[in-house]
């Protein structure tokens, strides 16, 4: 939050593997400020006050966000069948293989069904920046049964992501416990429990904090317990944030800040933002200014693209549009996205492109069908998919090539 700013710390410094030892008897995870000491196992992910480590080298994140599936599936059905058609199988292969050719050493999972992290394990190659997406639109983050529910969530998914290595050695960078809570539940919990200014936790202390913010770290502090007390890892944890509450919360406590950032964004939100100090984009200057608000805790970009749907309006370079650009403005912008990042006077951990296929499936299993030219949502794909006589195919837009020629 650029007008208040909060005193909030982890109980482990920052260069930790992400566990930590926390009050009481809670048990105390292997710490690995380099990830080779004896006992941590491989893969092991940790930070400092700019960047991710994975083994203690330098982790430069070139991440993808992928939600498995095509048209005629819906993601949150095919997360939890035990057996998989045919057809999702053979796209999630294909997908998987599209992704590591890119040159991506990342793919942002949500609610992946059980087989895209055996894939993944049998593919190699690939780390996970797994979502656990929590309801961004209930009334209150605070209601006991709502976090009973959520909690649960989380266990299945950590479970899930475990099952497919059978060394307990998932290579998941890190959890981002929730994404793009709404101003409207963000405000409604904060009213409801203004008494509710702190939180500790068996391994994350905040204080100074809100309801909303307490939530965030409820939930990431039971999933590190339970990733520990179960499979005897811990995984960095981080939440990803958006522009429009980045003023109501934040979470500098975790063991990273992330942060969704859209070009087309900053213009219409943050319209005041300063320029860049090397593109003079807003882009830049926004990543900037969110580097500046706690400069002793990494910046991921977790999320940056563009839609390329046919019927919004169309706005151009320098800031592009929330939709109605085209595949050369599609790629041209997402390079400066990069070449931003690159050449920001601060330093970032990484970056995720939204997204490697298009979501045709965003408003049920009929829109799945088709591809909605009004649906913004539905094309921001790095490929599109192509029905064809025996189900369907990807084609690769403009942007999949430019990328791959700088990753």
């Amino acid at each position: 939050m650029n007008l208040r700013w909060f005193a909030i710390f982890s109980l482990l410094l920052l260069q930790s593997c992400g566990g930590s030892s926390g009050p009481g008897n809670s048990p105390t995870p292997v710490v690995c400020s380099t990830g080779l000491e004896p006992g941590c196992p491989p893969a092991q992910f940790s930070v400092d006050s700019d960047f991710i480590y994975k083994d203690g080298n330098r982790f430069d994140l070139k991440g993808v966000v992928y939600v498995p599936g095509e048209p005629g599936y819906l993601p949150w059905e095919i997360e939890t069948m035990a057996s998989l058609p045919a057809d999702v199988i053979a796209r999630i292969d294909a997908d998987l293989a599209g992704i590591k050719t890119l040159g991506a050493n990342t793919v942002r999972l949500w609610g992946a069904p059980a087989y895209c992290y055996e894939a993944i394990r049998a593919l190699g190659g690939l780390d996970i920046l797994q979502t656990i997406w929590l309801d961004g639109e209930v009334g209150d983050f605070q209601d006991a049964a709502f976090k009973s529910q959520s909690k649960s969530y989380i266990r299945s998914i950590v479970d899930r992501a475990y099952a497919a290595y059978p060394n307990n050695d998932p290579p998941i960078v890190a959890f981002l416990v929730g994404n793009e809570l709404s101003e409207a539940s963000i405000l409604s919990t904060n009213q409801a429990h203004p008494d509710i200014i702190s939180f500790t936790g068996n391994y994350f202390i905040a204080e100074n904090i809100n309801a909303s913010e307490a939530f965030i770290a409820e939930m990431a502090d039971y999933l590190r317990t339970y990733e520990w007390s179960t499979y005897g890892r811990t995984s960095l944890i981080s939440y990803a944030n958006d522009i429009r509450t980045v003023d109501l919360v934040d979470t500098p406590f975790l063991d990273f800040r992330s942060q969704n950032v859209y070009s087309y964004a900053v213009h219409y939100f943050r319209p005041e933002t300063l320029p860049g100090s090397a593109s003079r984009t807003l882009y830049q200057g926004w990543i900037e200014e969110l580097k500046y608000m706690h400069p002793g805790v990494p910046l991921l970009v977790t999320e940056t693209g563009l839609s390329v749907s046919p019927n919004a309006a169309h706005a151009g370079p320098p800031n592009y549009g929330y939709g109605g650009n085209t595949e050369a403005e599609q790629a041209a912008g997402i390079l400066q996205n990069l070449a931003d990042l690159q050449s920001a006077s601060i330093s970032v951990a990484g970056v995720t492109i939204h997204e490697y296929l298009d979501a045709w499936w965003k408003f049920g299993l009929e829109d799945s069908l088709s591809q909605d030219p009004d649906d913004v949502e539905e094309w921001f794909g790095m490929v599109r998919p192509v029905p064809g006589d025996n189900g369907y195919s990807t084609e690769p837009r403009p942007v999949y090539d430019q990328v791959r020629a700088i990753w």
